[in-house]
């Protein structure tokens, strides 16, 4: 590989630097709008005083001026682009509710993705009908068909349901922002990503009529259906967590992975190769590459054949963006292979950034498209350019050009030469010169050249330098959009890859097998599950990894310059690697900005912002005097966190929901978002905590305790609160297991008992210490009064008729400035006589926009706005915040336009 470097690292690659430039006049137009016209004026201005000054030094700079304001235009015209009878533009205007009964017609795009419930289709509509009134409409919509029934399942195969297919469906469009909480990433957000506008669950097949067969060509049909025909085989030939994993990583049907497994992968940082992305698309394209050219060396035929292959895997597998750009990525190199010109990853890089970002100039904002070029970057500019550096180095013979060793340390020329210096081909070579010359090469004793250890040595080498490499590369990304920081991703990755690949080799040779000899194809089968529990088998495939493997807060509206700050540090580094001319005899005026002083400043700075990112020392937010009480948005269930005036921090309930598939006989879980994960765990990390000082179980019912489990994985936690144990419950097993594990105390909180935690004082009114054993789950809640001076908040969890009557019949003041009303509202809870005895000032609900059980109950609301209260729910307001120095009061809400 050519080591030889001009002096600017990316005057090679200008497309890499267009590419940048448009980027940033998107990201620039996102925030400060200057209009269509003045975008298009000032890059056609540009334009031409590049061309007037061509040749010119101040060329380049008005051609990256051009590419910024069309990079503006670009994404303002797609901003503007988004007509008025899009999907999302009718339900965002509030012109039909979220959750409306709609009919719409349109054509199936794409195959049918099956899932252990029923398939997942998306349609491109065309029509839509709202309480009689049909109008035209354009946008995606992706629909989830519950199969639950062996009567549906023949309904469902009548259809014969196909790509191009044209339906009518009557559903539920929903298309609003879930979760309304700080640090949650709104669900509207996530369509947008996706490129869908609504979607829908359709409980029946009969809600869905065929209006007309697809029209062309069948071929994209066979090649979803042989997909499909895939994972059922899977299915039947492997266990669960197999056929999950190899649907995953080979067929982008993610449906089938278990959540024990799933969870595994994230801990260990490598749930991205269950992701269909770069690395496998590049890896299915050099093996087709190989196999073509077993037939034919003709660049051309090998080029239609193999891109042609990799277009249709692109498509069958759903066609998203992280698979198109990697698609589009060995499709230009390849090419350029084919017309003979010397092939440049990082212009290639930017070729396939300015077509992406040209069509869809919101790609910039999304994980995906960050993530991929990010790490792909750390690869082509810095990772190749450095292994190509040090295998010159370890192989250097004197060359007219060359005439002089690398001018590095006698360490590093050593250890290059134990890797790469060949003995035998330099004998070789110096037996063909007409002149002599001696080289005393001393590699490192233990590892010579000819010993088969070097190649794989070499390999493991390699490898680890890129993936330390991307990993130090997307810190703040894998900081800011999953929480976690994964030193052992670094081994792990090369682990996981090597042995998901040869498992992936394993079983499609079985089920090629079995599809003439189920005999023969067992040994295969039992070979892939010995592959995959060896895969599984390395130690960090656990779920307590300590310092290997942590999650990480955010540092709220400062997090942004923090990572703008890194990455800086991180690319002068990074183009200093990639400038790097250890052979070159006099420097360029480039290179001599990379002196050793200024490397060691960006050095020390990349390292000092990567321990404040990681380590967060500032994240979290300093004590005020206040008590502050925040009543999370969890849907159906509880959720509230409170922040004592001293700083010391309480999460009552995690919120959750109820589980109605306990009749799984395989115990097969699956990968599904928890609300202890997505909703409270983002909230808090959202605020900047990785410890919670008391963590607060009221009762054992899944919408109270089930996010108490991920959220005690995910924090560091002072001790639990439990009013009486849980006792042969799932999820109340499931917490209790991850409290003994990290080994965090364990406290029964009962009445008659008193706390105090910074000044505040805490009553505990139920359940009583004699007497609670037998009632029901809801009446054993644990009830807390919570008082800071004058203000006084009432904790009721779910506590219905036998526990209201208890504790208002307590000889104790029962006032409450704000009351959390008990069993999210029901009939069966907040009594007159509990209304009567708090007579609070706000009586907040935790209920869900739209509950299942007709929560809150219109009687109750009555009965507590009766009472002089202020009612609110969570589900109309997303987050509630108190805010009291114990005096005044203060309320705030998350929706302020509620």
């Amino acid at each position: 590989m050519d080591t030889r470097k001009s002096s600017s690292p990316l005057s090679g690659s200008p497309l890499l630097l267009l590419a940048f430039s448009f980027a940033a006049g998107i990201a620039v137009s996102s925030w400060f709008s200057w209009g269509i016209w003045f975008s298009v004026a000032a890059a056609v201005t540009a334009a031409l005083l590049a061309y007037i000054l061509a040749n010119r030094t101040p060329a380049t700079v008005f051609i990256v001026i051009a590419f910024v304001f069309a990079g503006a235009f670009a994404y303002q015209a797609d901003r503007s682009s988004i007509s008025e009878d899009r999907i999302r533009t009718i339900y965002d205007n509030k012109a039909i509710a979220s959750g409306d009964p709609v009919e719409i017609e349109g054509v199936v795009s794409g195959g049918l993705e099956s899932a252990s419930e029923g398939f997942s289709i998306v349609i491109q509509t065309d029509t839509l009908l709202h309480r009689g009134d049909t109008r035209e409409v354009s946008g995606k919509v992706r629909l989830f068909l519950l199969i639950k029934t062996p009567e549906a399942a023949k309904d469902f195969a009548r259809l014969t349901i196909s790509p191009g297919s044209r339906l009518r469906v009557f559903c539920r469009l929903m298309r609003d922002d879930g979760f309304r909480n700080p640090g949650v990433l709104p669900r509207t957000t996530i369509l947008e990503w996706q490129g869908i506008d609504a979607t829908a669950s359709v409980k029946s097949p009969l809600l869905i009529e065929k209006l007309a067969e697809p029209q062309g060509l069948a071929v994209m049909s066979s090649v979803f259906e042989i997909r499909e025909g895939l994972i059922q085989r899977f299915r039947s030939l492997f266990s669960p967590q197999v056929a999950g994993v190899m649907s995953a990583a080979l067929l982008g049907n993610d449906n089938y992975l278990d959540k024990q497994t799933a969870d595994a992968f994230r801990e260990g940082g490598t749930f991205h190769i269950l992701v269909i992305s770069g690395m496998h698309v590049t890896f299915i394209g050099g093996v087709a590459v190989l196999i073509v050219g077993w037939f034919t060396d003709r660049r051309w035929i090998r080029f239609i054949i193999v891109c042609s292959f990799l277009w249709i895997y692109t498509i069958a597998v759903g066609a998203e963006s992280p698979v198109v750009r990697a698609c589009l990525m060995f499709t230009v190199l390849f090419f350029s292979h084919v017309i003979y010109r010397d092939r440049s990853l990082a212009n290639a890089l930017g070729l396939c950034g300015l077509v992406l970002l040209v069509l869809r100039p919101a790609d910039l904002f999304t994980p995906s498209f960050q993530l991929t070029f990010v790490s792909v970057m750390a690869i082509v500019i810095v990772s190749f350019p450095l292994i190509a550096t040090l295998r010159c180095i370890g192989t250097w013979t004197p060359t007219q050009s060359e005439p002089f060793p690398a001018n590095v340390p006698r360490w590093l020329s050593r250890f290059c030469e134990t890797l790469y210096w060949n003995e035998h081909k330099w004998q070789v070579e110096a037996s063909r010169n007409i002149w002599k010359a001696g080289l005393f090469k001393k590699p490192i004793t233990w590892l010579n050249p000819y010993q088969p250890l070097r190649k794989g040595t070499v390999f493991l080498l390699e490898g680890v330098l890129i993936s330390t490499i991307v990993q130090i590369a997307m810190l703040p990304l894998t900081v800011h959009y999953f929480h976690r920081a994964t030193p052992i991703g670094i081994l792990l990755n090369l682990w996981t890859g090597f042995f998901i690949a040869v498992e992936a080799f394993t079983s499609l040779l079985a089920i090629a097998v079995a599809s003439f000899s189920k005999t023969l194809a067992a040994p295969l089968a039992a070979l892939t599950e010995l592959v995959h529990r060896m895969m599984m088998s390395f130690p960090a495939q656990r779920d307590d990894l300590g310092w290997l493997s942590f999650r990480v807060p955010v540092y709220g509206g400062f997090e942004g310059w923090l990572y703008l700050a890194y990455f800086a540090a991180i690319g002068f580094v990074c183009l200093a690697a990639f400038a790097w001319d250890p052979f070159r005899l006099s420097k360029s005026n480039f290179e001599k900005i990379f002196r050793f002083r200024n490397l060691a400043f960006a050095g020390t700075a990349a390292v000092s912002l990567a321990a404040v990112i990681v380590l967060h020392p500032f994240s979290s937010p300093r004590p005020d005097g206040r008590l502050h009480v925040e009543f999370l948005d969890v849907g159906q269930g509880d959720s509230a966190f409170i922040t004592f005036p001293n700083g010391e921090t309480m999460l009552i309930d995690g919120g959750g929901r109820a589980n109605f598939n306990k009749d799984n006989d395989d115990g097969f879980e699956p990968d599904s978002p928890s609300i202890g994960e997505t909703v409270v765990s983002e909230f808090l990390w959202e605020r900047g905590y990785s410890r919670i000082d008391h963590l607060v179980a009221t009762h054992a019912h899944a919408d109270h305790i089930q996010g108490l489990a991920d959220t005690a994985r995910n924090f560091k936690i002072g001790r639990a609160w439990f009013g009486l144990l849980p006792t042969d419950d799932e999820d109340g097993e499931r917490l209790m297991t991850v409290l003994r594990r990290y080994e965090i105390p364990i406290v029964t909180t009962v009445r008659p008992q008193r706390l105090e935690i910074g000044g505040v004082v805490i009553d505990i009114l139920n359940p009583p210490l004699i007497g609670a054993e037998n009632w029901e789950e809801n009446d054993r809640s644990l009830v807390m009064r919570i008082t800071y001076g004058n203000c006084t908040f009432l904790f009721t969890g779910d506590i219905e008729g036998l526990a209201e009557k208890e504790i208002t019949g307590l000889d104790t003041d029962l006032r409450a400035d704000v009351v959390k009303v008990p069993h999210h509202g029901s009939r069966t809870s907040s009594s007159q006589a509990l209304v009567d005895r708090t007579m609070p000032q706000f009586a907040v609900f935790p209920v869900g926009r739209d509950s299942m059980f007709g929560h809150p109950h219109a009687e109750v609301v009555e009965r507590w706005k009766a009472a002089g209260a202020n009612v609110l729910t969570t589900g109309e307001g997303g987050t509630i915040s108190f805010s009291t120095d114990g005096n005044g009061l203060a309320v705030e809400y998350f929706v302020r336009n509620r």
